[in-house]
């Protein structure tokens, strides 16, 4: 068998639907508790990423360093390798069980980032914490296998979208924790939040009653695959200080080289390997895994570098930067949100006149037009919010339209596992983008304050272009899809 990202069922088997009140086919009050539950448990991804994105400023002076980039990137990095792994251990041993070890995981994560000494150990916790992004998954994965069938699919798109609360309070939540609280206080409330949250699902969720006996988890894979990334990340993170060719330089890189080499052998003559490259033979589904990484994946890393800019003071000699407090910046926060949400609206919208390439395209012209005009008016205030927030309405409208690319690139049977390789693409290439944009922003430092640096303008023009320069050829890729559309598309369109 291959196994599936979602820890559901056997591919090619139906899904089972368990109610968790015998003989219930409608809502009652103990099915709206657990839905309830598993909102917000879905919801601490959104908490932390702002969080997190918010508080870079803070952790560069918190850590003295460079590299704050590192704290999404290597979140996403170990999200990518951990959601197939997950999935496969969900198949073997049952989604609660594994939504409470991630909990588990991401809790230990937080307090390592709370109360971290050195810009090592938060790393480690940030590590960690990275596998509170295979939550998502978990969650809508036992709603199907234990709701009635009649009421899944509201309830997975009510936990997909969330209560809004993230797109409305949560900026304002993170600023006013960074601000009075410091980089610790917003790591401790994440904390409190998770292990809140994990003590009401090991109370009220039930296990799913679906397993798939023969799932093997492919660790050596995983080990690989996250070895090779991680080696090529740090050298090339590290190069504007090392020199690029110095030899740790070289030699990490050679490393990164060699251990992805390897994986790709390895991948090949595993009978269930951490991501199944063969799929990828078919050209629709290569299209759809390169657009979804270059356009979703890499244009959210704008987000990783817009508070650094924002929060910078003109005084600092520099042709940007708005002198913001983090509670200041959570406008930025509120239309980040707005546009990410319009953007999921406008593909459910027009789904059925128009189909999820059209909105690939379209998601990659509004973050490339959108990223420029971030870099060319740096320096007026509302330019910037009114581009951060087209950036994030292409960043819906991407997001939105990947469930339905893979749904016309591939038969059913084969979807869970090509939705696995869309998903780790848009994680694994987040994290690659996050690096690049430092990587750009670092060679382009104009002085240090307090060992904090302050960056040139140019190095923000470089950094937007390069994710504008991602989201064209991810858009092109996107235009190499078939004009033919499967079966499962044009019913959607019917």
């Amino acid at each position: 068998m291959t196994g599936t990202l979602d820890g559901g069922a056997p591919v090619g088997t139906p899904p089972v639907a368990v109610d968790t009140d015998a003989g219930t086919h409608r809502w009652t009050p103990r099915l709206v508790t657990i839905l309830v539950v598993l909102i917000l448990v879905s919801e601490i991804i959104p908490v932390s990423a702002v969080l997190a994105g918010t508080a870079l400023p803070a952790i560069a002076a918190e850590y003295a360093t460079t590299q704050a980039g590192w704290t999404m990137t290597i979140s996403f990095l170990t999200a990518s390798i951990a959601m197939p792994l997950v999935g496969k251990l969900a198949d073997m041993y049952g989604k609660k069980r594994l939504l409470m070890i991630v909990l588990t995981v991401t809790l230990v994560g937080s307090v390592l980032s709370s109360i971290a000494s050195s810009f090592s150990m938060f790393l480690v916790g940030r590590a960690l914490q990275g596998a509170i992004f295979s939550v998502a998954f978990l969650c809508y994965s036992l709603i199907r296998d234990v709701f009635p069938a009649r009421i899944v699919p509201f309830a997975v798109s009510v936990t997909v979208t969330g209560t809004g609360v993230v797109v409305v309070l949560q900026p304002f939540l993170a600023g006013w924790l960074i601000d009075n609280h410091g980089v610790a206080g917003a790591f401790w409330f994440v904390t409190a939040l998770t292990a809140a949250l994990g003590v009401a699902a090991l109370l009220v969720v039930p296990e799913s009653p679906v397993r798939a006996a023969d799932s093997r988890p492919d660790l050596l894979g995983a080990f690989l695959l996250g070895s090779a990334a991680a080696s090529v990340l740090v050298a090339v993170s590290s190069a504007p200080q090392w020199g690029w060719t110095s030899e740790a330089t070289v030699g990490l890189l050679v490393l990164g080289c060699v251990l992805f080499a390897t994986w790709i052998v390895q991948a090949g003559r595993t009978p269930e390997p951490l991501i199944d490259l063969r799929q990828l033979r078919r050209p629709a589904l290569l299209y759809t895994v390169l657009s979804s990484g270059l356009v979703y994946g890499v244009g959210t890393t704008t987000s990783s570098i817009l508070a650094i800019m924002a929060m910078t003071p003109r005084e600092a000699g520099v042709d940007y930067g708005f002198g913001m407090t983090a509670s200041e910046f959570a406008v930025f926060g509120v239309v980040n949100g707005i546009g990410i949400v319009l953007g999921g609206l406008i593909v459910g919208v027009t789904a059925r006149r128009t189909g999820a390439k059209v909105h690939m395209i379209a998601a990659a012209v509004v973050i490339a037009a959108a990223v420029l005009t971030m870099g060319f008016g740096r320096g007026e205030e509302l330019v910037v919010l009114i581009a951060a927030g087209l950036v994030n309405l292409g960043t819906g409208l991407a997001g939105a339209a990947i469930p339905n690319l893979v749904i016309a690139a591939v038969p059913p049977d084969n979807q869970v596992v090509s939705s696995s390789l869309a998903e780790v693409s848009r994680t694994l290439l987040a994290g690659v983008g996050t690096t690049l944009v430092f990587v750009m922003l670092n060679a382009n430092v104009r002085t240090a304050v307090d060992g904090v640096p302050v960056y040139s303008g140019g190095g923000f023009m470089w950094a937007y272009s390069l994710v504008a320069a991602c989201a064209v050829v991810g858009g092109v890729a996107a235009a190499f899809l078939p004009r033919r559309l499967g079966a499962a598309e044009q019913a959607l369109r019917r």
